[in-house]
């Protein structure tokens, strides 16, 4: 009796654990795959959104005017409404046009401040991602590993998601529940909470009932705190989506009270009600007095002119908007952008090359639908060398079928050495102790460059057009002293092919210069170069970047410059994403111009979460985590290598790298660059 109880007992467990995990892996799989068994994707998808948000000051200071729009709210009044009207047309969940109709704010001058909140407005609940390209959702499939899940039954429609991180939170994860329909795994409300780049955000939402609309919020509500240094800001905002009233495409109003007032969807809460009417008793507003019922026209009115702080309007002003923050304007036919001017994220630290710093601008014109101009110009200073750089490159795009356009860039970005011209003075005047003294070995480099390019088919890129270089030594007196030349000049035709086999392939490039002797060239030389890049992205938002190539010069006349195209130091870095992957970090200068040939390999693997990430305490801030393998081999070296680990968080990317010949140790190194602000 004793034993069968046992037994039965053992049954019933076994049964209700068993019953509870199979609703755990059938809820999670219908989760998962609802947007593919039920909606397919949001392309033509379009909704009237309305939002407001409310602003609350709660502590500030001097820093809070370098935030990028901060300087709207960081004087004066500390509680702010704004509200905003909009046309969302989408091609999919994180690719859609937010075009904005009425906007209205007690924020003097109808400023905006932190628009990064606009970026919580669509959380895409099925994609890797819940906001671009951050946030790992727990509800898609390729992200179960990072999530723990409680699933319980809430009634007969619908069960009870609970989500947390499954070892240790991060900045790339949230926490939260959801009520989700039994049947089909459509989410009907859902709660996140998480924390990203300085702000932590709890988002309630009741997602559309069916189609694409599910896809969507029907009604949203965020809290956000965000804390800088000593400043702390709440906002509240709440968006109603598909909201009854559509506006002409074309309208675009801001300030007009009335027009928000007559097509608010839901009404204000007392504390907004309350923050208007003292703004409005602060700036003399009344509302005109209807005379005649049929009068329509009562907008609200200023009584009495306010005087003008041209301090604020026209110092602050300017300071705000050129200085911590892009300027930018367009219209049908041209843009402009300038970046801003102080900005961390343009300085950068390597111990080699020491502290850098640079700035850039975009203008374009669009003539026709065939023909455009670009041009984006850069300026950089390294402290260390003490010297500018800049790359100034044109654009003209002629033919949109073949992608046809001319290329034209003229460049100043780094110097170029070799130990060559050192060793010729050292045959002819002997081991002299100051030649090592006068930087003889470097040149700095000024070059231009212009390229016809066409792609006749989508896989297939051909370059032609030429190069010249002026080549001048940083120490011309010295170099005269020795009975060398000074300047060198080089003019060169060129011709390249990239080639792309299918869409997610590698790209093979090839390019070959060959240098002529003409009364403005005194360089001839001839040089290929073959190349090919990859970044293959993998499940949870990681990607493992690959560049192999090489270089060889077949005919050269003088030795001084081995200046190849895809491998040079480069003085104007932009950064994580683009300059840290595929190049050298610790490879000295002079490296570079010591062989008439090189064999290159540069490896990386990235991943939101790796390993600092699973430190408790620290790890919780590291938003993207990257390994590097760099290997090198040239003429009269040994193979040359970088093992390299590095992270980014919020405030700053960091890595480390060590440099080795063969398996002997070198040095160790490290690089930095300012991340604050960057998505802002």
């Amino acid at each position: 009796m004793k034993h069968a109880t046992l037994t039965i007992v053992f049954l019933l467990v076994f049964s209700i654990k068993a019953t509870s995990e199979n609703l755990d892996s059938l809820m999670l799989s219908r989760v998962f795959s609802y947007q593919r068994n039920f909606t397919q994707d949001a392309n033509g998808l379009s909704t009237n959104v309305y939002v407001k948000f409310l602003y609350q000051t709660n502590r500030r200071n001097l820093l809070m005017w370098t935030v990028p729009y901060g300087y709207s709210i960081a004087g004066g009044e500390r509680n702010f409404v704004s509200e905003q009207y909009s046309r969302l047309t989408f091609n999919d969940m994180n690719d859609y046009k937010n075009n904005r109709q009425v906007y209205y704010t007690t924020i003097p001058h109808n400023r905006r401040t932190m628009p990064i909140l606009l970026e919580f407005l669509t959380p895409n609940l099925y994609h890797v991602t819940l906001y671009g390209d951050h946030v790992l959702s727990p509800f898609n499939r390729e992200n179960l590993v990072y999530y723990h899940y409680d699933i319980h039954k809430s009634d007969d429609r619908f069960v009870r998601i609970k989500f947390r991180p499954r070892f240790f939170p991060n900045t790339q994860l949230v926490n939260g529940h959801a009520l989700v329909e039994y049947q089909t795994g459509h989410i009907d409300q859902i709660e996140l909470n998480g924390e990203f780049d300085m702000i932590r955000f709890r988002t309630r939402t009741m997602q559309g009932e069916n189609g694409k609309r599910a896809l969507l919020p029907r009604h949203l509500q965020t809290d956000i705190q965000f804390k800088f240094m000593g400043n702390d800001i709440t906002s509240h905002f709440e968006a109603l989506y598909d909201s009854p009233i559509t506006l002409p495409d074309t309208l675009h109003v801001i300030g007009n009270r009335h027009l928000i007032d007559s097509i608010r969807p839901i009404a204000l809460s007392a504390t907004e009600t309350a923050i208007y009417e003292k703004h409005d008793k602060r700036n003399n507003i009344v509302a005109k007095v209807e005379e005649k019922e049929e009068d329509t026209d009562s907008l609200p009115q200023k009584t009495a002119p306010k005087e003008h702080n041209y301090w604020e309007e026209i110092g602050w002003d300017m300071i705000g908007s050129n200085l911590i923050r892009s300027i930018s304007t367009e219209n049908d036919k041209a843009s402009f952008k300038l970046y801003p001017l102080l900005n961390p994220q343009y300085i950068s630290f390597s111990a080699r090359k020491g502290f850098s710093y640079r700035m850039k601008a975009g203008i374009g014109y669009k003539f026709n639908n065939q023909t455009s101009l670009s041009i984006v110009p850069q300026l950089g200073y390294n402290f260390k060398q003490r010297e500018f750089y800049y790359t100034l490159p044109f654009e003209f795009k002629y033919d949109k079928l073949t992608d046809g356009r001319i290329y034209a860039k003229l460049q100043k970005d780094n110097r170029i050495g070799n130990s060559t011209v050192i060793n010729e003075i050292k045959n002819e005047f002997g081991e002299l102790e100051e030649l090592n003294q006068h930087d003889l070995d470097l040149f700095r480099d000024t070059h231009f460059s212009v390229k016809n390019i066409i792609s006749p088919k989508s896989w297939l890129t051909l370059e032609a057009g030429f190069i010249y270089h002026h080549r001048k030594a940083v120490n011309p007196y010295q170099m005269s002293r020795f009975g060398k030349s000074t300047e060198y000049n080089s003019l060169a035709p060129a011709i390249g092919v990239k080639v792309r086999p299918w869409k997610k392939a590698p790209v093979f490039s090839v390019d070959y210069e060959r240098g002529l002797k003409t009364r403005f060239s005194d360089l001839p030389y001839e040089r290929w170069e073959a190349d090919m890049s990859y970044k293959h992205p993998m499940p949870h938002l990681q990607q493992l970047n690959l560049r192999f190539g090489g270089g060889l010069y077949t005919a050269k006349n003088i030795n001084y410059f081995m200046d190849f195209t895809n491998f040079r130091e480069n003085n104007l870095p932009e950064g994580w994403d683009d300059d840290w992957s595929g190049n050298f970090q610790l490879l000295a200068s002079e490296m570079y111009n010591a062989s008439d040939y090189y064999l290159r390999s540069n490896i990386s693997y990235e991943s939101p979460l790796l390993a600092v990430s699973m430190i408790p305490l620290v790890g919780r801030y590291v938003e993207r985590e990257r390994a590097y393998l760099n290997s090198l081999s040239i003429a009269h070296s040994r193979i040359y290598s970088e093992l390299g680990y590095g992270f980014t968080c919020r405030y700053f990317s960091m890595a480390l790298f060590a440099s080795f010949l063969n398996i002997e140790y070198q040095r160790m190194g490290c690089k930095f660059t300012f991340e604050l602000f960057r998505r802002w």
